[in-house]
């Protein structure tokens, strides 16, 4: 593509260049060292709109070299290995065209927990842990709170995984379902299950919204859910690494964004247990919409809304009430 990157190594006998490496040392000339590479990948970069061109060429390079960020350093000024040079040119010519970095590193932190990712899930977000505080924070002030009991909590559209496994790691004594309409999704979200130790404790279903736990009214203590909440005419301004890359069906929330909701807070509290808490993430501007949606719902109050590290509203939640006996 225009404007891609290129590098040459130096060695005493010059190496045989594949095509990708070709291309590099066809443009540039460098000083065979990691600090040179680094900088030239930074221009690059930087050429082609990546947000942050530092950070990314930086992580990039420490993956090629199977350290971290700090190792990087203390090699700045090493000759680069021209056994990676291939690699790392394929790297920097994907991040180029906006590929996001997570996606080419296949890793993402989340929870203090390192989830795989790749294009069939949706990249978690550190917001998204706003999920798992308020949910922790509602079971401690609420009924729900001893920890001899078995919760069973509900993640509807589990993607990653990272809602389901964050809440398996601190709620040890909890029986968690995971559902996802794609089932590539769920395929990654079992894998992180098996790598954070709690395959044994979630279960993954595939089908749409609360189609795979038919029959399950009733009987869950949690039900908890990152939906889609991009309107569809927002789509096209998304961030390019966002709309070129990431799974639609993650993203597009209908035509306002709330398409989901309408149907999470119309069949949700069905399932849910007296006390039992729904807390969903929502998108930026959404919260009236989605409080009105909620306390529309005759099965739910006790309603309110938690910010994000931004100080955005980031979070709706409802408690099913309970029934009363005469």
């Amino acid at each position: 593509m225009p404007g891609s990157s290129k590098f040459k190594v130096q060695s005493k006998e010059q190496p045989r260049f594949s095509p990708v490496q070709q291309e590099f040392q066809d443009r540039y000339t460098l000083q065979p060292t990691t600090a040179s590479l680094l900088s030239q990948a930074i221009t690059e970069l930087a050429s082609h709109g990546v947000l942050n061109p530092r950070l990314d060429a930086e992580v990039l390079l420490a993956y090629v070299l199977r350290t971290n960020r700090a190792g990087l350093y203390t090699r700045l000024h090493d000759p680069f290995p021209p056994e990676h040079v291939e690699a790392f040119g394929d790297l920097l010519h994907r991040r180029a065209r906006r590929e996001p970095l997570q996606y080419l590193t296949g890793t993402r932190e989340f929870w203090s927990l390192e989830f795989k990712v790749d294009r069939r899930v949706l990249i978690p977000r550190p917001e998204t842990e706003v999920v798992v505080e308020t949910t922790l924070r509602l079971l401690r002030q609420s009924a729900i709170c001893n920890p001899q009991s078995t919760i069973r909590a509900l993640d509807v559209g589990t993607g990653s995984g990272c809602i389901a496994i964050a809440l398996a790691k601190e709620l040890p004594q909890a029986e968690i379902w995971a559902t996802d309409i794609s089932s590539d999704a769920l395929i990654i979200a079992n894998e992180n299950a098996q790598r954070h130790g709690v395959a044994e404790q979630i279960r993954f279903l595939q089908g749409d919204l609360l189609t795979p736990v038919a029959g399950k009214e009733n009987s869950f203590d949690l039900i908890v859910s990152n939906p889609p909440y991009i309107a569809q005419e927002d789509l096209d301004i998304l961030q390019l690494e966002v709309r070129g890359w990431e799974p639609l069906v993650a993203l597009d929330g209908g035509p306002d964004g709330l398409a989901f909701y309408r149907r999470l807070l119309s069949k949700g509290p069905a399932y849910l247990r007296p006390n039992g808490w729904l807390v969903m993430e929502i998108g930026h501007g959404q919260q009236a919409a989605i409080l009105c949606l909620a306390q529309n719902q005759p099965d739910l109050s006790k309603d309110g809304c938690a910010r994000d590290y931004a100080g955005r509203e980031r979070i709706v939640f409802a408690c099913k009430v309970e029934t009363c006996v005469n």
